[in-house]
């Protein structure tokens, strides 16, 4: 199947046609999905197969906070018919302003899809440890340093332990 979209014309497998039931948070009309990704990016397209002009840019929330983690209730897991942990791929949803620098990811409601099944759904997170708008370039500095500091952590730790 052909689509032709804001990206350009998309050659579809059906067989990866992704399936929504809920459809996302304000577009709940529209279920079915596939997931567009750029080749040397961290940055992908979740694009609708119902209307070609809908779709929005995701990212893997890790690359953008390292300890993301998500908790789905049993339900969650029903719906989406995960059997496994390695089931489940998770992403958000960015939003690009005019001003790059300003771009924003949405980690407290997350699309998770069971790469199996090809079932997928957004789910919001409750607490406070994730908000709708973790500014992706800052965030990832943050990461880069933190990673950085803890690598010479461990550095240092090991040449310690050569000495003693």
């Amino acid at each position: 199947m052909e689509l032709e979209t804001k990206l350009g014309t998309l050659h579809v497998d059906e067989k990866k046609i992704l399936h929504f039931p809920a459809g996302i948070l304000g577009f709940s009309g529209y279920h079915r999905y596939i997931i567009v990704e750029q080749e040397g990016s961290a940055f992908s397209f979740l694009q609708s197969v119902d209307d070609p002009d809908l779709s929005f840019v995701i990212i893997m929330p890790e690359l953008v906070c390292a300890d993301y983690f998500v908790q789905l209730s049993d339900d969650e897991i029903d719906l989406l018919q995960i059997e496994s942990p390695e089931d489940g791929k998770v992403y958000g949803i960015v939003t690009i302003p005019e001003n790059v620098a300003e771009m924003t990811v949405n980690l407290q409601a997350p699309v998770v899809i069971n790469a199996k099944s090809l079932v997928g759904a957004q789910f919001i997170i409750q607490g406070d440890k994730y908000h709708t708008k973790h500014n992706v370039i800052a965030e990832m500095h943050k990461n880069a340093y933190l990673l950085q500091k803890q690598s010479q952590s461990q550095g240092d730790a090991e040449k310690i332990q050569e000495s003693v």
